[in-house]
């Protein structure tokens, strides 16, 4: 029998090191939103500016989440942590005393730059140090500490700033760095080995310019105000440029050759699908049960919770299912539940009332969470160690990107339609187009691996 390697205690803490990091930054974004109507009091700004305190930390996580790999080669893990967890509590420290709106942005966009180096570090750090055999498990238990923090926010950052000033959101925050510097300081190694790798800072600020004016794009959709062409053109013109310099440059700042590796490219685009899937999701349900169904703000707001909490839960189980049963079951079991969920959804959208939506909404959760990390960990597996960590970089883009085209396409969709209900259809239907593509997807995903597993091995003699 073969025997399963076991994880190492003081791997497992640095994982949880790196996830409370991640938690800590989700944690203050998810909680800010629901301030907004009294910061605009507060600050006397409307709320289409301080909707960048959310945007400005987005294209800070954006940006800095592309140095993934630069940096996984060229720092030690101790180093890009500790540096991350300094950023991150200055940024923390600097929202919790900022006496105006531009202190908090500034504050907001260190959180956000710090959330951006920790979350790749830890999906690194369980694709390299976690056994094959166990690392559906760890990726479940990564996603649960991180899920909780969308799961709270809102009823956190709700009651704070009904029981206290709202610089206490990020003063109850700042134990959560500290916590993770502790941890971290006694328990995280580093690799030995490290392939250096130039920076190249030309491709960097290429990139980062496409990432800004996607961002700026993707927002003036969001405020209805229609596509503003200019800041689609810069993002063009940015983006092909960095693409042109990464395919023509000897070390590229940020690898995206591997996309032309089916068994990465037909990984990335589900996973894309599932966070814009998942964002659209939120922002669309409690506004169509408010606008839409006479539901109270309250009871809008709670049909997120059941489904988010039990997902989040559950996240460790079915990334044991990963581990033990293959990559199929959890791959296209998710997928069948997400698809079930967003048929439901698209085709019944006049029947829907609260106890269905959050019915369906569990079910859509441990559907998503069965497929959505594990299909990181099933493309990650198939490169090399010196290749995960673009591997990373790329996904954690994605994900960002498709979070913050998730809500704006949502909303548009809803703004154009006769009536929400209209809208709502309209959107649900969108997700299950998608959702069905990522069938198609992942039948290309495993021929490609078995194609793969078939060369490695050679013909039968």
């Amino acid at each position: 029998m073969k025997q399963v390697q076991k994880v190492e205690r003081a791997d497992l803490l640095a994982i949880l090191a790196t996830a409370l990091v991640a938690f800590a930054g989700i944690l203050s974004e998810t909680s800010m939103n629901v301030t907004f109507p009294h910061l605009s009091k507060v600050f006397g700004l409307s709320l289409g500016v301080l909707q960048w305190i959310t945007t400005g930390y987005l294209l800070a996580v954006a940006i800095t989440i592309t140095l993934g790999a630069t940096l996984a080669h060229n720092w030690t893990e101790r180093r890009i942590l500790f540096t991350a967890l300094s950023i991150f509590t200055l940024g923390n420290g600097v929202a919790m005393l900022a006496p105006d709106f531009s202190f908090l942005m500034l504050g907001r966009i260190l959180q956000g730059a710090a959330t951006g180096v920790a979350i790749p570090l830890m999906f690194n750090l369980i694709v390299e140090r976690v056994p094959r055999q166990k690392i559906g498990l760890y990726m479940g238990l990564s996603g649960l500490v991180v899920s909780l923090a969308p799961a709270i926010g809102p009823t956190y950052g709700g009651y704070m700033i009904g029981a206290f000033d709202w610089h206490m959101i990020y003063s109850f925050i700042m134990p959560v760095p500290l916590l993770s510097f502790a941890i971290a300081f006694f328990n995280l190694k580093n690799s030995s080995g490290k392939s250096k790798r130039p920076f190249d800072i030309l491709s960097f600020l290429f990139l980062s310019a496409a990432l800004v004016f996607s961002i700026l794009a993707i927002s003036s959709l969001e405020e209805g105000a229609g596509l503003n062409w200019l800041y689609v053109a810069v993002f063009l013109l940015t983006f092909a440029c960095f693409i042109w310099r990464s395919l023509t440059v000897e070390h590229p700042f940020l690898d995206i050759r591997i996309l032309k590796q089916p068994t990465i490219l037909f990984g990335i685009l589900p996973f894309l699908i599932y966070q814009f899937t998942n964002l659209s999701s939120n922002f669309l349900i409690p506004n169509f049960l408010v606008l839409s169904k006479g539901v109270s703000t309250a009871q809008a707001g709670f049909s997120l919770l059941p489904g988010t909490m039990i997902g989040a839960f559950m996240a460790p189980l079915l990334g044991k299912i990963y581990d033990l049963k293959g990559p199929k079951l959890s791959l296209l079991g998710g997928n069948s539940l997400v698809f079930m969920v967003m048929a439901v959804y698209s085709f019944f959208t006049s029947w829907l009332n609260l106890p269905i939506i959050l019915g369906f909404y569990v079910l859509f959760t441990l559907g998503r969470n069965m497929a959505f990390n594990n299909t990181m960990a099933l493309s990650s597996s198939q490169v090399s160690r010196e290749k995960t960590a673009d591997v990373t970089a790329l996904f954690q883009l994605a994900q960002t990107f498709a979070g913050a085209l998730g809500t704006a396409i949502a909303a548009v969709l809803v703004n154009q339609a006769p009536d929400t209900a209209a809208g709502a259809h309209h959107v649900f239907s969108l997700l299950l187009i998608l959702v069905t593509g990522n069938f198609l997807f992942y039948a290309f995903l495993f021929r490609a691996i078995q194609k793969k597993q078939a060369e490695k091995t050679g013909p039968k003699q």
